[in-house]
């Protein structure tokens, strides 16, 4: 007997969708597996701790003085915002270990595009 144009194509059709989502079923199984296994093997190779005796918190460093210099900040850029800038650069150097930081100047940002150029691109790609 033979299949007729629409039922080969709708046997098709559900034959791939199964093998695909049955394919990507077996990817996801595997790589939930993997991460399984590389973690265990990760959690099994950390060093045990050697008895150690018991710690003793140290005395907070002193910081050094630090001549105190204002950033010369562009026209338009508030106080708050330099001092924000600030805050974030000293808070990024003491992770990183760095003393002796000072910022200088702050200037905003060139634009990527002038305006005209980025009306002219709005005008032009603007569906229809």
């Amino acid at each position: 007997m033979l299949m007729s144009d629409m039922q080969l194509a709708f046997v098709v059709i559900i034959s791939g969708l199964v093998i695909v989502f049955l394919a990507l079923i077996v990817l996801i199984a595997l790589m939930w597996a993997m991460g399984k296994a590389l973690s265990s093997l990760k959690r099994d190779q950390k060093p045990s701790a050697p008895a150690q005796a018991p710690v003793v918190p140290a005395a907070p460093k002193q910081a050094a003085p630090v001549a105190q210099v204002q950033p010369a900040a562009e026209e338009g850029i508030p106080g708050e915002v330099v001092a924000a800038i600030s805050a974030a650069v000293a808070f990024l150097m003491e992770d990183a270990g760095e003393k002796g930081y000072v910022v200088k100047s702050i200037k905003r940002a060139r634009e990527a595009r002038p305006v005209w150029g980025l009306a002219g691109i709005m005008e032009n790609t603007r569906p229809f």
